[in-house]
């Protein structure tokens, strides 16, 4: 538990700042991804961090790791269309680095990691390239104020848009700003500003023959800001307002646009039950030429769990917003609620499965184009063995099925992955946030 505590930072640190990479649209969120619950950077978990960091070289700390993160099979890389000829390939996921912590004084924390990652094909040798995550971060801890700033990029295999299930490889640079100042009366004011470039790194044939991901090419720019009530130690409730820009880099099809959204966030975490609710009412307006028509749509995630001493239960639901890709539509809207249920199996062993169901209505740019919705259903599970303190297994899969109204459109995905860490643990095992 020591080393899962420590993993789970690690990650997090990796991967600061979700929450504003989505900007106005949330392209592809993985199954079961509600039905976890993430890490919170505080001065508790840098501190124990600290502690726990298996090297030390005077001040600094430093988190190593190496494995194999993620073997999978897939059986439609491509995301071919149901009918269709679809053939199966083996990717492995295998890397090693380092993640540094630096504290300077009581407050500040300096942090660090370089995850190079190499990606390999069975039969797809094409495909094949090195991946990996950087970036760097400061955090004060002090006595009413609360500041971050972290700087990142992401080079990584992953579906780029739910409307066409397909691996392929896209690169994320981020930089985020937030901080927060306790104001008396159980109340602070926060703010938080974040820029991003997504780019899609598809090779040659890719790009000719398969779907044309680098459409969703994008930059975005996002800033929120308000007011946060903590009348209980373990009760949070916000109210402020978020503005967001989206620019798409492609020439041959704009729906750049630009928005502002009135939030409401709440949080719960009591000793047995956690539940937490974060909503934008969103107006979006196009930018310049944009075809992307004026809209709005409310955007949600909830969130609803059990800790229990063996047996975790997790309620959740999501609306969120992403970029057609298709011609003919700008936009769709997808509803999910799903269950997911974590059950320990023993000291080691942790056991995870997960169902989801919803939809996805499509907005159409004319009336001469079909209104389309697609059906979507995901399950899959997970189980993860610590063998010792510093390595771990896991094994798990899922399966997507998409059934669109629309003749051609259904499309299905199944992975299976395993993965082996040394240094880190089963906490940041593929396949699961």
């Amino acid at each position: 538990m020591r080393l899962a505590r420590t993993a789970a930072l690690a990650a997090a640190l990796a991967t600061i700042a979700p929450n504003w990479a989505q900007g106005q649209f949330s392209q592809y969120t993985q199954p079961g991804a509600g039905a976890s619950g993430g890490v919170a950077v505080n001065k508790e978990e840098m501190d124990r961090a600290l502690d726990e960091a298996r090297w030390h070289a005077g001040p600094v700390r430093v988190a190593p790791w190496i494995g194999l993160r993620d073997v999978s099979w897939n059986e439609n890389p491509g995301a071919a269309p149901e009918g269709q000829d679809a053939e199966g390939d083996v990717s492995v996921t295998a890397g090693a680095g380092l993640t540094a912590y630096l504290p300077t004084g009581p407050d500040v924390y300096w942090t660090a990691h370089a995850l190079p990652e190499y990606l390999w094909y069975a039969d797809q040798s094409d495909r094949r390239r090195l991946n990996g995550r950087y970036g760097a971060g400061v955090f004060g801890f002090f006595n009413r104020l609360t500041l971050e700033a972290t700087a990142q990029r992401i080079d990584a295999l992953g579906i780029l848009t739910a409307e066409v299930p397909e691996q392929a490889n896209s690169r994320e640079d981020r930089v985020a700003l937030g901080g927060e100042v306790e104001l008396g009366f159980s109340t602070s004011v926060f703010v938080q500003a974040g820029t991003g470039r997504i780019r899609n790194l598809l090779n040659e044939e890719e790009r000719e023959s398969g779907p044309q991901l680098q459409l969703l090419d994008r930059d975005e720019d996002r800033l929120r800001a308000g007011l946060r009530y903590r009348p209980r130690e373990r009760w949070s409730v916000a109210l402020g307002m978020e503005w967001t820009e989206t620019e798409l880099a492609s020439e041959a099809r704009d729906l750049s646009s630009s928005g502002e959204a009135p939030v409401v966030e709440l949080d719960y975490r009591g000793p047995k039950l956690f539940a937490s609710a974060e909503v934008e009412l969103r107006s979006l307006e196009p930018e310049g030429d944009s075809l992307f028509p004026a809209t709005d749509v409310t955007t949600y995630g909830l969130r609803l769990g059990l800790e229990g001493n063996r047996l975790s239960p997790t309620l959740y639901a999501r609306q969120s917003l992403a970029l057609a890709l298709s011609e003919g539509y700008s936009h769709f809207e997808t509803q999910v609620v799903g269950l997911g249920t974590s059950l320990s199996l023993g000291q080691r062993t942790r056991l995870r499965v997960f169902a989801e169901t919803g939809r996805s209505d499509f907005n159409a740019l004319s009336s001469e184009v079909p209104a389309r919705e697609d059906d979507l259903t995901s399950f899959g599970g997970e189980v993860s063995f610590a063998a010792g303190r510093f390595l771990s297994f896991s094994l798990g899969g899922y399966r997507t099925e998409l059934d669109s109204n629309l003749p051609g459109q259904d499309r299905s995905l199944s992975v299976l992955s395993t993965g082996v860490s040394l240094g880190l643990t089963g906490e940041d095992a593929p396949g699961w946030p």
